[in-house]
């Protein structure tokens, strides 16, 4: 008998996000373990459910009947484990501790939803990555919510959504320019040994740029500390400033016209926000059910 529902569940991410990779990083397991387990389930019932193609993957017949099964099923434990967690009092208070981005602008819009639909004593505080996963490894939170992956071994990162970084400038730019230009303009940008810079620099390359022939004239820590000093410098000197920065922090200043966004044709800047846990509370169901609500339940805009 089929009687490990997490089989299924990976069937099912494997075919909402259309690839095994992207599965595997929702769901926190190697893209091996998510292979096994399908494998495993076309075993057991002696035909093929996937079959694996260049630009995704496609169900079989047996895996379109599987899936109807599988929400069945997965429709039905959620309500009996919702019902679960109110039969068995725990009376643990839940700690997350958020970056910037998250916890300022996505986890407000969403925490009222999680504390209802799985578990209400949840408190959270904004932190950075680093010590959000600091937090984790010395016991004081439970999950953290980073803008970056910070290897450990200990640690089981989920991605939950991917956030753009737009191009903002203090002046107003044409709505596209030229990968060229980039280099006519004074930029600010984050310090190399953040995570977040790597994915900058991972974008000018694609654009097949050199980041040491731009006019940089400051590097800082944290993109709130980028958009302060680019709007001091705009106050006070002008100028032409050009950034990457999340389209959450500017939203207001984009509306108040106090900054703009330009765009390159072709290529977009995008980076990866994680649910973070100890792998050694892999098996504690409540860090487990709020993990997969908020990797899977939570609808939060970055736009």
């Amino acid at each position: 008998m089929l009687s490990d529902f997490t089989k299924l569940q990976t069937f099912m991410v494997v075919v909402k996000e259309k690839s095994f990779s992207k599965a595997s990083s929702k769901l926190g397991i190697s893209q091996p373990a998510v292979t096994q387990q399908i494998k495993f389930i076309e075993q057991y019932f002696n035909t093929k459910v996937i079959n694996r193609k260049r630009n995704g993957i496609q169900l079989t017949r047996d895996g379109e009947n599987l899936l109807i099964v599988a929400q069945k099923i997965e429709k039905f434990i959620a309500l009996q484990q919702k019902e679960m967690m109110k039969t068995i009092k725990r009376d643990d208070r839940i700690k997350i501790m958020s970056s910037y981005t998250v916890g300022n602008f996505l986890l407000p819009k969403c925490i009222d939803e999680i504390k209802e639909e799985v578990y209400s004593n949840i408190d959270y505080s904004v932190n950075t990555s680093k010590e959000a996963i600091e937090g984790l490894l010395k016991g004081t939170c439970d999950l953290a919510l980073v803008e970056s992956m910070i290897n450990n071994d200990n640690i089981v990162y989920r991605e939950w959504v991917e956030d753009e970084l737009v191009l903002a400038s203090s002046s107003q730019l044409p709505r596209l320019i030229r990968r060229e230009d980039l280099y006519s303009h004074k930029w600010l940008i984050l310090t190399p040994s953040t995570q977040t810079s790597l994915v900058i620099q991972d974008y000018l390359e694609k654009l097949e740029l050199d980041k040491d022939k731009l006019n940089i004239i400051g590097e800082f820590d944290s993109f709130l500390e980028i958009k302060k000093n680019m709007l001091k410098m705009k106050e006070k000197n002008g100028g032409d400033l050009m950034t990457f920065l999340p389209y959450l922090h500017i939203k207001d200043e984009l509306q108040a016209r106090e900054l703009f966004t330009t765009k390159i044709r072709g290529l977009k800047c995008k980076r990866k926000l994680y649910v973070a846990s100890l792998k050694e509370r892999r098996n504690d169901a409540l860090i487990e059910n709020i993990s997969d609500y908020i990797v899977f339940n939570t609808k939060v805009a970055l736009h």
